[in-house]
């Protein structure tokens, strides 16, 4: 028997012991609330078995909710020698600004969490710990690459990323709206298609945030979903709306659905869901077509909640060079009607759009390098893994 038939038997029962444990209710429970050096280690452990698809969800579930309740990430997720590009932020969001990097010389974006008091950072840590996780799990044409986590000594942990030239949709958009509106519905399709991968991953995600300044143009000027600071997975009630305040939304305000503000609905109907991604993903549509936000006419943000409640929707875009005809318009009034169950699913979205003439336009592929977050984690020492290119050329 060879070494390699040996190492995959020891694969296939390791496995095989990881698969009955996870299904194990009791046991998944002890696991996913550990914390310190167990935590790190089930998280690290839970890591490298993501990468066999013969459990790829079972440990994926396990991994999330791990690092929810501890706070922490798998260590091989941390870059060095990142070097940041100039000396203020490029941008700033709802939680953390925006910096342009270096990493093996190529231009990268960096996401530096803001905390505003000190009892803000455990809570911090904990979201950081699980949009980084989260992010490291996906792969698709349609969702920004995830890279790493990198460490600066005066702002902790960041998330780091390919950099992206073109900005987000809604400022792409505004640069030559006459030409770059042409392909609206095809840029229409790729976040659709990116959305169906996060509600049919294992397990789902929910984005939780999605609207225009968190979709990013590619290249090829293909759209991609990003800010992943506010997913959960679909069993999760993590972010559940306080109706008396706006400030306590999760996610954005004017792309929330109706039901995320209902006082008077159970705390189930609170929670964002794949219903509520719908609901923003329409929204998000009729931002690229007008060029506004939703209700871009009502300046106050309760005027805007009572609005939604009571069934109202933003009026049609009357631009003509938009490209916005009755088939386009009639899929987005089909994903924010009021009650969630009535909403197209993401494979509903997907399959009308494909249907359409102005979807077949051909863009290149972007040419993103899969392996250069590997390259650049198994080239630090640190990495637990830092020695097998070694040894499979040693091997070979």
């Amino acid at each position: 028997m060879t070494l390699e038939h040996i190492l995959k038997l020891d694969v296939k029962a390791f496995d095989a012991l990881l698969f009955q444990s996870l299904q194990d209710r009791s046991t998944y429970r002890q696991l996913v609330v550990r914390c310190g050096q167990e935590a790190q280690f089930l998280l690290n452990l839970l890591q490298a078995v993501c990468l066999q698809p013969s459990l790829e969800h079972f440990p994926k579930r396990a991994l999330i909710k791990l690092s929810r309740t501890s706070g922490l990430y798998p260590e091989c997720m941390t870059l060095k020698e990142i070097k940041l590009v100039g000396k203020t932020a490029l941008a700033a969001g709802n939680f953390g600004d925006i910096w342009k990097g270096l990493l093996g010389g190529q231009e990268i974006c960096i996401k530096v969490p803001r905390v505003f008091q000190r009892s803000d950072k455990v809570k911090l840590l904990k979201a950081f710990s699980t949009e980084a996780v989260i992010w490291r799990q996906l792969c698709h044409p349609n969702v920004l690459p995830f890279y790493g986590v990198f460490h600066l000594e005066d702002k902790g942990p960041c998330l780091a990323s390919p950099w992206m030239k073109n900005g987000n949709v809604t400022s792409f958009l505004k640069l030559a709206p006459e030409t770059r509106r042409l392909p609206l519905a095809s840029q229409m399709l790729d976040i659709a298609e990116g959305l169906h991968y996060l509600h049919t991953f294992e397990p789902s995600i929910i984005h939780g945030d999605l609207k225009g300044v968190n979709i990013l143009i590619t290249d090829s000027h293909r759209a991609c979903l990003a800010d992943f600071g506010l997913a959960t997975t679909k069993d999760s009630k993590s972010f559940v709306v306080n109706s008396t305040t706006t400030m306590r939304v999760a996610g954005t305000l004017r792309w929330q659905a109706p039901e995320l503000f209902d006082p008077c609905a159970d705390d189930t109907a609170c929670v964002s869901s794949l219903a509520s991604d719908v609901y923003a993903f329409a929204c998000v549509c009729y931002e690229m077509f007008s060029g506004e936000v939703p209700f871009h006419d009502i300046r106050n943000d309760y005027r805007v909640m009572n609005s939604v409640m009571l069934g109202k929707r933003p009026t049609r875009p009357s631009h003509d060079m938009c490209g916005l005809d009755d088939e386009i318009w009639c899929i987005i009034e089909s994903c924010w009607t009021h009650k969630p169950i009535e909403r197209l699913t993401t494979h509903k979205i997907v399959e009308r759009l494909r249907l359409l003439s102005t979807t077949s336009v051909e863009r290149p592929i972007d040419n993103f390098d899969p392996l250069f977050p590997s390259q650049t984690l198994y080239s630090q020492a640190e990495h637990p893994f830092s020695a097998l290119p070694n040894l499979m050329n040693a091997a070979k």
